[in-house]
């Protein structure tokens, strides 16, 4: 038993490297849930290991704060349930946050203090591992290959799911690797040098931005401390420096996505227009935010004009892109000062420790996989956490915080001191696996509710709705708590209900009201159970519900299109063309109103106005 415990670091390191390639085949969504499971066994391992290192108190409390606040902040949002349970796709509710701060913690275990050094080898070779399996992926995805599945069409992401996920996991791996890797020429030492070249890859063949600076600041550093740590002179670092930075720009213009992406402007106006909508909405929630997982119902109100013609409401924004907003918008302007002061404590025990620390490979590892956090943490700066960046980033942020803790006071009585070395220290360890058993009691059925919700949209778009409606009530009944498993049930019908299908309609008009009653806010089941109205026949009840959502979203592109059908419906063809040409100038890049314009124009005989709509759509769509 007891040799079975000493083994548990080590699983818990391969398993917290293993979650970067976690994924779900036959998933709707394929990289949450799972991810999250792996990270909770890996947290179970770190708890039930033999005691190590842990977090400084001051870390202890800010950290304690800072989930309070949130609880808080879930509490007194529009939508508590909703706020603590996570919303689509990233579910970053109550569940999610624990798995942070336990990684954080368990990091601090496993990998801190002075015990850490002996398991940085492990950590090494398991990410290089994970690293060159993710690099074979992200090349082949690259070659215009889908070997993990997915649409040809949307820009990949391995098994991380989001190309920017993808490219700072590269980084980290890159930063980590480039902080252990030595001179000795030992197969592991090979083998770990291969992983950081290909964790340099993934973050390249990404094409993101962000991660291939986060990029050239590791590469930079980590190219400085090696060089001088040899003593190499001035002259010889700035052209090692130059050589560095040569390299990935080689690597980055020799890759045709990384090399479009990095000069073209493609989402960055979106992205200043995203900063500054999400910066009304804080304005107007200093207090407490909206709450966790409330943005995406809250931002609409906010969007104009040029929203409506730069972005358009195709995709919804669920996070601002940027970490100090992203803090704002979940628990206002305290847990953004909370998070700083987390920051600022933990960044004086890394200094601590770096001075205490005497063996100098050891501070320059310390040191660079700081630079390496602090790049991720920059490269937040236009992107969001999720559980397959921030929980591997939260385990190595433990380990640089993790201290040995002082010497315990010498206690006369050995009733105190016995139970001081075994109460204490055995009751929040039971509380923390009790705990992490009952994340895993609702992650697993969320993780397997993701294939009946596959079954069903698929069964949905075949037009096969009697699988579909019982896929869905499987998932359903797999993840109760979960409004959003209803909101994609109901876009799922949404989309064959408006291509005539009134079966699909009313089972669009079933799922959206279920969505409706858990988040009455969310503009996106409001449109589905709109649609669901309309192509059922209750079209007064759809004008009315439409009414209801432009009063709240007036630069919705999509609301206006529906509304204008609905209006037709009902025999007012001059709102509905009106209603139709107004979303026609907000989103001028779309054809989809110029279409109905023409076909509401054909049959009110108009044949001059149809053929001129029609043209403007064909055009638009590039026909």
């Amino acid at each position: 038993m007891k040799r079975a415990l000493t083994r548990l670091p080590g699983v818990c390191i391969i398993l917290m490297a293993a979650s970067i390639l976690a994924f779900q085949p036959g998933g709707l969504f394929r990289f949450v849930w799972i991810k999250l499971v792996v990270v909770l066994l890996a947290v179970l391992a770190g708890l039930l290991s033999p005691v190590g290192a842990r977090l400084p108190p001051a870390v202890k409390a800010v950290l304690a704060a800072c989930v309070l606040w949130i609880a808080v902040a879930m509490t007194l949002s529009d939508t508590p349930l909703a706020s603590l349970v996570g919303r689509w796709p990233r579910y970053e509710g109550l569940l999610m946050v624990v798995a942070y701060v336990a990684s954080f913690a368990v990091g601090a275990k496993i990998l801190g203090g002075s015990g850490g050094s002996r398991r940085r080898a492990l950590l090494s070779l398991s990410l290089a591992a994970a690293g060159i399996a993710l690099f074979v992926i992200a090349a082949l995805e690259s070659a215009g290959l889908r070997p993990l599945g997915g649409e040809a069409d949307v820009r990949p992401g391995a098994t991380l799911g989001n190309a920017t996920d993808q490219g700072l996991v590269g980084v980290v791996i890159a930063g980590v690797l480039a902080a252990q890797v030595g001179l000795d020429k030992n197969w592991q030492t090979w083998f770990c040098r291969a992983g950081l070249l290909a964790g340099a890859g993934v973050a390249v063949l990404s094409g993101s931005r962000a991660a291939m600076a986060a990029l050239l600041i590791v590469a930079l550093f980590s190219a400085f401390a090696w060089m001088n740590a040899r003593s190499w002179t001035s002259l010889k670092m700035a052209a090692g420096a130059a050589l560095a930075v040569a390299g990935i720009a080689v690597a980055v213009m020799l890759v045709p996505s990384a090399r479009d992406r990095l000069l073209s402007a493609g989402t960055v106006d979106g992205r200043w227009l995203l900063w500054d909508r999400s910066l009304g909405l804080v304005a107007d929630h200093p207090a407490t935010g909206v709450g966790p997982s409330g943005f995406v119902d809250a931002l609409p109100v906010y969007l104009n004009r040029e929203w409506a013609r730069t972005v358009g409401d195709s995709f919804p924004a669920d996070s601002p892109h940027n970490w100090p907003l992203q803090a704002l918008a979940a628990g206002g302007f305290p847990l953004l000062v909370l998070v700083l002061a987390l920051i600022a404590a933990s960044a004086v025990a890394v200094v601590r420790r770096l001075r205490e620390t005497e063996p100098a490979a050891d501070r320059r590892y310390l040191a660079v996989v700081l630079v390496t956090v602090a790049a991720y943490a920059l490269a937040l700066l236009t992107h969001f956490t999720s559980i397959g960046t921030t929980g591997l980033v939260a385990f190595l942020c433990g380990g640089l915080v993790g201290s040995d803790g002082g010497k315990p006071a010498r206690v006369r009585n050995r009733f105190i001191t016995a139970f001081a070395s075994g109460a204490l220290r055995v009751v929040p360890r039971l509380t923390g696996v009790l705990l992490v058993l009952g994340a895993l009691a609702v992650a697993v059925p969320a993780a397997t509710a993701e294939w009946p919700m596959r079954a069903g949209a698929r069964a949905a778009a075949a037009g096969n709705n009697a699988e579909a409606g019982q896929a869905f009530h499987q998932a359903r009944q797999l993840r109760p708590w979960d409004s959003d498993t209803a909101l994609l049930a109901a876009q799922a019908f949404a989309g064959p209900a408006s291509a005539g299908d009134q079966d699909a309609a009313r089972q669009a008009v079933e799922w959206g009201r279920l969505a409706r009653e858990r988040t009455p806010g969310s503009q996106e089941a409001g449109t589905a159970l709109a649609v669901g109205y309309l192509y059922s026949g209750d079209v007064p009840a759809a004008k009315d519900l439409l009414d209801s959502l432009v009063a709240e979203s007036p630069y919705s592109t999509a609301l206006y299109v529906h509304r204008g059908v609905a209006q037709f419906g009902m025999g007012d063809s001059v709102e509905a063309i009106t209603d139709l040409e107004h979303a026609a100038s907000l989103d001028p890049s779309l054809d989809t109103p110029w279409r109905v314009l023409a076909n509401i124009h054909q049959r009110l005989g108009n044949v001059q106005e149809a053929a001129t709509a029609s043209q403007r759509a064909d055009s638009l769509a590039g026909k």
